[in-house]
């Protein structure tokens, strides 16, 4: 089945625990035998944020991750520090809220849709495109930001681009309000005002301690 890697942790001296997030099961915990070892041949896919074919064989208490096989290594996000923190911030996240055996098709998909852009496009603001996702991440947990109370309808309108997952037409348009010309700071308290409304809104509905990634990510 496809996977998405969202993490790894040691367990043992040679072995991992990796974290999946998966189409058909949603989100995985599967015992990597040997992984640490130099001669594994599946340490190289295993990287969060990989893209991967695995055979998940099942154990006692935890199941075992058999063959690997690559499909997308997202090698332009790795190649760039500020695209693998967004990356990073992305499925760390995912890992984070998401229960074991919790699917959903919808986020599988957007997730993957939203890695693939970033991967192949350039002179992207990172920050918004995280807060593009968070937006849709909301929207698929049953959370719909548009409808909070007291919106102007300048905001209205940019969460609906935002969550639109229209990732193309979000970087064609790149609300540009947010980069005046000018030289003025309007567009970054601007951004500043939207960026702040998602966050909080994050924060609150998942009742969670969730680190701010505008600060992280440029």
């Amino acid at each position: 089945m496809q996977a998405l890697v969202l993490s790894r942790r040691n367990f043992r001296e040679a072995d991992q625990i990796i974290s999946l997030y998966t189409k058909e099961k949603g989100k995985l915990e599967v015992l990597a035998r040997g992984v640490k070892k130099i001669t594994s041949k599946n340490a190289a896919h295993l990287e969060p944020f990989s893209l991967v074919e695995v055979e998940i064989i099942p154990g006692k208490e935890l199941a075992h991750l058999g063959a690997v096989q690559p499909i997308n290594y997202f090698v332009n996000i790795r190649r760039d520090l500020q695209k693998s923190l967004a990356a990073g911030y992305v499925v760390g996240l995912l890992n984070k809220i998401l229960h074991e055996g919790e699917k959903d098709e919808r986020l599988f998909n957007f997730t993957i849709a939203w890695l693939t852009f970033v991967n192949i496009s350039l002179d992207l603001n990172l920050s918004l495109f995280v807060d593009c996702y968070i937006v849709k991440l909301l929207y698929c947990l049953g959370f719909d930001i548009i409808q909070s109370e007291n919106l102007s309808l300048e905001l209205k309108k940019d969460l609906e681009i935002l969550g639109s997952g229209d990732w193309q037409r979000i970087e064609d348009q790149k609300i540009t309000r947010f980069a005046p010309k000018d030289g003025s700071s309007t567009g970054e308290k601007d951004y500043d005002k939207l960026h702040d409304l998602i966050y909080k809104f994050l924060v609150h509905h998942l009742e969670r301690k969730i680190k701010d990634w505008s600060p992280l990510i440029k």
